[in-house]
């Protein structure tokens, strides 16, 4: 029962109620359920009031026991649980560390004042972790800001994101661009990126090689649908002719697209690579995220060890290799640590995580 403007109600939201509204005095208390499914029952019990000392944010004091892992049953499933862990010891219940609880609650806080857009298939995608199991990749949710706007960032996003595939998409119009007999791009194509895309001749070669720029930029435009090859001529496909008819329908087709990838797991390490650069984590972080986030997804090498470098940038690869083709996600040679990724990239990463 909430007393508001002088008028007594009894029928509101949990989400609409304030602690500080349901108990006011020392010694009262609130009890409610967790998971109504699972049965955890909580109760709040106001132990002190502390006068003339405002608290900027929410913070743990103390605690004690570790919290029970999600979706473990409820009391008799966690208990359950915890006598399968006896032997394996990986799970310890009398585990407190005061830094992790509050980094859990400081994370609930920014993603209560940034939440991820409602109904969005990330937020979706998140309802599947918890904070307890991966804690750095929700730590990464917080600094992505997912709800923030673009202001004068979007026709710098919409350059970067579609620029190369333009260029490639206007060279294969007509009768589309006849490759080489080792199945490149011709030269003089070649010196026409080099020059027009600003490329340097360091990633474009001549010789148009394996490892070229001018390769992932077909690779990655065969994967977004817009070309393919014909007896040796690589040609515009209807989506690709019909972007180029309508002003700005390629952008709305990247982001759409994005994450690359068939399958659950191209798409779940896609959206978590995605969240990386929204964060504007270093490739340090980058590397710990994804392997969190994957790991806690149970996703794991055939042989089951633990995730690599190499694991997580094969599970993704499609979309790294846009990423990084665009200059949206950048290798910093100086220090690892330290994120060379461009702002407009994680303006571009928020509005695809927003879909």
């Amino acid at each position: 029962m909430i007393e508001r403007d002088g008028y007594q109600e009894d029928e509101f939201g949990e989400d609409e109620v304030r602690i500080d509204e349901a108990v006011t005095a020392v010694g009262e208390y609130v009890r409610y359920e967790y998971n109504v499914r699972a049965k955890w029952s909580h109760t709040l019990f106001l132990e002190q009031i502390v006068e003339d000392q405002p608290i900027s944010a929410p913070s743990c004091l103390d605690g004690a026991r570790a919290c029970p892992p999600e979706d473990s049953g409820g009391p008799v499933g966690y208990l359950e649980f915890l006598n399968a862990q006896v032997s394996t010891g990986l799970f310890d219940p009398e585990r407190f560390v005061l830094t992790v609880s509050n980094a859990a609650v400081t994370t609930s806080v920014a993603l209560h004042r940034s939440p991820p857009v409602g109904s969005s298939l990330f937020e979706k995608f998140l309802r599947r972790l918890s904070v307890h199991s991966a804690p750095k990749l929700f730590a990464a949710v917080a600094k992505a800001e997912l709800s923030g706007g673009y202001d004068n960032y979007f026709e710098t996003m919409c350059e970067g994101a579609t620029r190369q595939l333009l260029w490639l998409l206007n060279s294969a119009r007509g009768g589309g661009i006849v490759l080489t007999a080792s199945g490149s791009l011709p030269p003089d194509l070649v010196v026409s990126a080099r020059d027009e895309l600003d490329w340097d001749s360091e990633w474009t070669d001549a010789a148009g090689g394996s490892d070229s720029q001018l390769a992932v930029l077909v690779e990655v435009a065969k994967t977004l649908r817009l070309v393919r090859k014909l007896r040796g001529t690589l040609i515009l496909t209807r989506l690709g002719a019909s972007v180029l008819a309508y002003e700005g329908e390629l952008w709305r087709h990247i982001v759409m697209t994005m994450p690359l990838g068939k399958g659950e797991l191209a798409q779940e390490a896609g959206r978590i690579l995605f969240l990386t650069l929204a964060a504007g984590l270093s490739e340090s972080e980058r590397s710990e995220v994804m392997i969190e986030g994957l790991t806690a997804l149970g996703w794991s090498t055939t042989d089951g060890t633990l995730l690599g470098d190499d694991d997580w940038m094969w599970m993704v690869r499609g979309t790294l290799l846009y990423l990084r083709m665009i200059g949206a996600i950048v290798s910093n040679p100086l220090d690892q640590h330290v994120s060379a990724d461009p702002e407009w990239g994680r303006r571009f990463a928020r509005m695809v995580l927003s879909k």
